[in-house]
Protein backbone atom coordinates (compact mmCIF):
# COMPACT_ATOMS: atom_id res chain seq x y z
CA UNK A 1 0.00 0.00 0.00
CA UNK A 2 1.39 3.17 -1.26
CA UNK A 3 -1.03 5.68 -0.83
CA UNK A 4 -1.98 7.01 2.31
CA UNK A 5 -5.38 6.81 3.91
CA UNK A 6 -8.26 9.07 4.35
CA UNK A 7 -11.67 8.48 6.19
CA UNK A 8 -13.88 8.32 2.89
CA UNK A 9 -12.08 6.60 0.60
CA UNK A 10 -12.96 3.12 -1.02
CA UNK A 11 -10.19 1.00 -1.34
CA UNK A 12 -9.93 -3.00 -2.57
CA UNK A 13 -9.38 -5.30 0.51
CA UNK A 14 -8.87 -9.03 0.70
CA UNK A 15 -11.14 -10.15 3.48
CA UNK A 16 -10.19 -13.74 3.55
CA UNK A 17 -10.39 -16.23 5.31
CA UNK A 18 -13.32 -15.26 7.66
CA UNK A 19 -15.32 -17.50 10.27
CA UNK A 20 -19.36 -17.47 9.93
CA UNK A 21 -20.93 -15.26 8.12
CA UNK A 22 -18.80 -12.81 7.77
CA UNK A 23 -18.04 -10.90 4.64
CA UNK A 24 -15.60 -12.76 2.66
CA UNK A 25 -13.45 -12.34 -0.52
CA UNK A 26 -11.52 -9.57 -2.32
CA UNK A 27 -14.12 -6.44 -2.41
CA UNK A 28 -14.57 -2.86 -1.87
CA UNK A 29 -14.53 -1.36 1.79
CA UNK A 30 -15.01 2.25 2.82
CA UNK A 31 -12.64 3.30 5.61
CA UNK A 32 -14.40 5.00 8.45
CA UNK A 33 -11.51 5.10 10.87
CA UNK A 34 -11.07 9.10 11.59
CA UNK A 35 -7.92 10.93 11.64
CA UNK A 36 -6.54 10.27 15.15
CA UNK A 37 -7.09 6.41 14.70
CA UNK A 38 -5.30 6.44 10.95
CA UNK A 39 -2.34 8.50 12.74
CA UNK A 40 -1.91 6.15 15.27
CA UNK A 41 1.39 3.50 14.55
CA UNK A 42 -0.21 -0.14 14.92
CA UNK A 43 -1.22 -0.34 10.97
CA UNK A 44 -4.75 -1.26 11.47
CA UNK A 45 -7.95 0.67 9.92
CA UNK A 46 -11.68 0.46 10.26
CA UNK A 47 -13.45 -0.37 7.49
CA UNK A 48 -16.65 -1.36 6.19
CA UNK A 49 -17.40 -3.69 3.08
CA UNK A 50 -19.46 -2.42 0.19
CA UNK A 51 -21.67 -4.48 -1.84
CA UNK A 52 -23.23 -4.32 -5.23
CA UNK A 53 -26.51 -6.29 -3.59
CA UNK A 54 -29.37 -3.73 -2.70
CA UNK A 55 -30.94 -5.98 0.24
CA UNK A 56 -33.57 -3.03 0.60
CA UNK A 57 -31.68 -2.43 3.93
CA UNK A 58 -32.35 1.25 5.37
CA UNK A 59 -29.02 0.67 7.29
CA UNK A 60 -27.35 -0.08 3.80
CA UNK A 61 -26.34 3.38 2.92
CA UNK A 62 -26.24 3.73 -1.25
CA UNK A 63 -22.99 5.02 -2.91
CA UNK A 64 -24.02 6.71 -6.07
CA UNK A 65 -21.13 9.33 -6.34
CA UNK A 66 -18.99 8.90 -9.56
CA UNK A 67 -16.09 9.70 -7.40
CA UNK A 68 -16.11 6.04 -5.50
CA UNK A 69 -14.78 4.39 -8.67
CA UNK A 70 -16.68 1.61 -7.69
CA UNK A 71 -17.61 0.07 -11.11
CA UNK A 72 -21.35 -0.36 -10.02
CA UNK A 73 -23.59 2.24 -9.24
CA UNK A 74 -25.37 2.05 -6.71
CA UNK A 75 -23.41 0.03 -4.42
CA UNK A 76 -24.65 -0.57 -0.56
CA UNK A 77 -22.24 -0.22 2.37
CA UNK A 78 -22.80 -3.05 5.17
CA UNK A 79 -21.98 -1.41 8.26
CA UNK A 80 -23.03 -4.40 10.04
CA UNK A 81 -20.05 -5.64 8.96
CA UNK A 82 -17.54 -3.32 9.81
CA UNK A 83 -14.21 -4.71 11.43
CA UNK A 84 -10.85 -3.57 11.54
CA UNK A 85 -7.91 -5.04 9.19
CA UNK A 86 -4.30 -5.14 8.85
CA UNK A 87 -2.86 -2.71 6.39
CA UNK A 88 -1.84 -5.70 4.53
CA UNK A 89 -5.75 -6.89 3.34
CA UNK A 90 -5.72 -3.64 1.28
CA UNK A 91 -4.82 -3.65 -2.27
CA UNK A 92 -5.74 -0.53 -4.32
CA UNK A 93 -7.30 2.90 -3.86
CA UNK A 94 -10.36 2.86 -5.86
CA UNK A 95 -11.51 6.68 -5.25
CA UNK A 96 -13.61 8.40 -2.38
CA UNK A 97 -17.28 8.48 -1.62
CA UNK A 98 -18.99 12.15 -1.18
CA UNK A 99 -18.54 13.79 2.49
CA UNK A 100 -22.72 12.60 3.18
CA UNK A 101 -22.01 9.18 2.21
CA UNK A 102 -19.66 8.92 4.66
CA UNK A 103 -21.45 11.19 6.88
CA UNK A 104 -24.69 8.73 6.65
CA UNK A 105 -22.19 5.40 6.76
CA UNK A 106 -20.99 6.98 10.47
CA UNK A 107 -24.44 7.93 11.30
CA UNK A 108 -25.34 4.59 11.62
CA UNK A 109 -22.21 3.01 13.31
CA UNK A 110 -22.88 5.59 15.92
CA UNK A 111 -26.25 4.10 16.36
CA UNK A 112 -25.23 0.29 16.35
CA UNK A 113 -22.32 1.19 18.67
CA UNK A 114 -24.81 3.72 21.10
CA UNK A 115 -22.64 6.53 20.64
Amino acid sequence: MSNPLRPGDVWLADLNPVIGSEQAGRRPVLIVSGPLHLSLPHAVVFVVPITSRDRGLRHQISITSQSSGLSRLPSFTRPEDMRAVAYERLGDCLGSVTPGELTAVRRILRAFLDL
